[in-house]
């Protein structure tokens, strides 16, 4: 059994075994999306399914193997996030949907079996990782953006609802409105109902500037301001993950070298233990 689990260990943790596994991953997205299209789903059903099949039995080895090789602590395997991840993932594959009405479920959340490509690469679990930690911090900013669209939409409702009621006819309609506007797309449209009127060809007449800066100081606060503080606090959060990161390698080296110190005093030991004894018995 002890040379079983070493054989799995060395499985796991080889290149090859990583780079067959990510293959098999790239494999199934490619076969997840060659379903979309219905011409070839159908002409090729057969072997589609059979591929997809493989693949789910290659992933279930996969965990198998890496459970096994913890030995005797098969536990230890759930104490990554990421294992659990891996774990839920494929369970739902092999959940015996069949050609229920939660097939087309089914079919969908086999597109969970792509997210795996993140735990394959150390760069994107730290990115992940990293907007993870930046949740607790987003929620306050999330709540500023909460504050300032409800302020600008109930200007927006009482100033434009009467003239524009498809955009700020009321709350929801405006909420709506401000979003498409956040987003900088067709904002000046929106905007220019409101400066010009009724908008022809031959006549083109400034109403009113308010809108304008109604529009312009929304954009500044939400588009400029409050976006980047996002892209501040995930920055910041993945500067922190790259700390930790370094810290936990630089402590595993440390512990590697002391190791290995310990290991060449414990050789030179038994050398000089090895010497006292043959001297002893030339006497």
């Amino acid at each position: 059994m002890t040379k079983f689990v070493e054989i799995a260990h060395k499985i796991v943790n080889s290149s090859l075994f990583k780079y067959f596994l990510f293959s098999l991953i790239l494999l199934s997205a490619v076969v997840i999306g060659l379903e979309t299209y219905a011409g070839l789903a159908k002409q090729y059903q057969g072997a589609l399914s059979s591929i997809d099949k493989l693949i789910i039995t290659l992933f279930t080895i996969e965990i198998a193997l890496k459970i096994i090789s913890n030995g005797k602590r098969p536990w230890i395997y759930f104490s990554d996030p990421w294992n659990v991840f891996d774990f839920i993932i494929v369970a739902i594959c092999l959940l015996p949907f069949g050609d229920t009405h939660y097939f087309a479920v089914f079919r969908i959340l086999r597109i969970l079996r792509v997210l795996r490509m993140i735990t394959v690469f150390p760069k994107l679990k730290l990115i992940i990782g990293a907007l993870l930690k930046s949740i607790p911090s987003m929620g306050y900013i999330i709540m500023l953006i909460g504050i300032l669209f409800y302020a600008y939409a109930i200007v927006g409702v009482f100033v434009f609802g009467g003239t524009d009621p498809m955009h700020f006819g009321d709350l929801h309609h405006a909420f709506v409105t401000l979003f498409k506007v956040l987003t900088l797309e067709g904002w000046t449209d929106i905007m220019n109902v409101h400066i010009f009127g009724d908008v022809n060809n031959e006549n083109m007449q400034i109403i009113s500037l308010w809108p304008f800066f109604y529009f312009a100081s929304f954009i500044l606060i939400g588009a400029m301001i409050i976006m980047n503080l996002f892209i501040g606090v995930i920055m910041n959060s993945m500067e922190e993950s790259q700390k930790e990161l370094s810290q936990e390698l630089n402590e595993i080296k440390y512990k590697d070298k002391n190791t290995d110190e310990l290991y060449k005093h414990i050789i030179t030991r038994l050398d000089d233990l090895n010497n006292e004894i043959k001297s002893l018995k030339m006497k």
